[in-house]
């Protein structure tokens, strides 16, 4: 039996028809993955959800109960969305403990929390002094403080660096193993895609397609040389000095373009990604582009290089939605562009 419902959802906005959801179910433990481009209505249908928007027509119940008429049935609903929404003039704890208050908790609770999100060590921080990942954590603390029974998380790893990633993903799958459902909204698959049950692929506030999806559990890095991929590029001789620099907190590294997993644009600053570390190039995009042709790097998206060596799958979640997985031990997943995706098939022949 379907633990969340959604029939005949409709919301009109100026005689326009914003969304419109014939049918979505939910159950426990399901992970729940929505996708679309800019203004499909991703975020939209999980502000509808949360019960606080009212429908032009149809209706959501949760356990049978009308989400919009039922207080009850509202209180066991819980949201992030892209903003974090928390109060710049209080700590750390001063944060969660103002929520542990409203529902009536134990302030054991604040402190399990805390350690559980990884931010015990910054419990007396101010909001303003932290990270933009910190502050993401925050958020997504207060809904782990009181357990709601479905969690809507609207871009949950937006402004993340990559261990706050990787917590996230292993705090949703123990959410879901728990009962809990979890629907979450972004434009791509590349971190959703290893976690969710399910795809459901948005555009112009419809439901253009919706399909089960196996999980991708985390693996150790393939060992084998022989993934089809290690051929198609030539590298170049390994013997030839040439680093790439960038900074990790009071270091400069310099990486081999080899052991580089991949490149990313990440909230206006240029991050290089290996297995084992983050850090930060005062190069462009396209300048790191033109430093690595000829390396095996390819633009898989308009903020992405990739490099060749390193993919493990190419895998197809939609009818437009590619994305790449890589062969490091997290499994990572890069987003792959439509566009781009025909001109890797093109090179490697697939």
């Amino acid at each position: 039996m379907a633990m969340l419902q959604i029939r005949r959802l409709e919301k009109i906005f100026e005689q326009r028809s914003m969304l419109s959801i014939e049918a979505l179910d939910g159950v426990a433990g399901d992970i729940l993955a929505v996708v679309g481009p800019s203004q499909s209505g991703k975020s939209l249908l999980l502000r509808m959800l949360t019960g606080m928007l009212l429908p032009s027509g149809g209706t959501v119940t949760l356990a049978g109960q009308d989400i919009h008429r039922s207080p009850q049935a509202r209180a066991q609903i819980g949201a992030v969305f892209e903003e974090d929404l928390l109060y710049e003039r209080l700590s750390v704890q001063d944060n969660l403990d103002l929520y542990r208050q409203f529902y009536g908790l134990p302030r054991s609770r604040v402190i399990e929390t805390l350690a559980r999100i990884g931010l015990s060590d910054q419990v007396r921080q101010p909001i303003a002094r932290l990270s933009p990942s910190a502050r993401r954590r925050l958020a997504f603390a207060r809904l782990l403080l009181w357990h709601p029974t479905v969690y809507l998380l609207d871009q949950p790893v937006t402004r993340c660096d990559l261990p706050t990633r990787e917590l996230f993903a292993h705090v949703i799958l123990q959410l879901a193993q728990e009962g809990a459902l979890v629907i979450m909204a972004d434009e791509d698959l590349a971190w959703m895609g290893r976690l969710c049950t399910r795809i459901v692929e948005l555009q112009d506030g419809r439901i253009i397609s919706s399909r089960a999806c196996a999980q991708t559990a985390p693996s150790a890095p393939d060992q084998e040389q022989g993934n089809g991929l290690h051929t198609a590029v030539a590298g170049p001789d390994r013997q030839t000095p040439f680093r790439i620099p960038a900074r990790k907190e009071d270091r400069i590294l310099l990486f081999d373009p080899g052991e580089i997993l991949y490149v990313t644009s990440r909230e206006g600053k240029i991050m290089i990604r290996t297995t084992t570390d983050e850090a930060t190039s005062n190069l462009t995009l396209q300048e790191l582009e033109q430093q690595l042709l000829g390396h095996g790097f390819f633009k898989s998206h308009r903020a992405y290089l990739v490099n060749l060596e390193h993919i493990k799958a190419i895998i197809q979640y939609t009818r437009d939605s590619y994305t790449l997985q890589l062969n490091d031990i997290h499994s990572t997943m890069v987003p792959l562009s439509k566009q781009y995706e025909k001109e890797l098939k093109d090179l490697l022949g697939y």
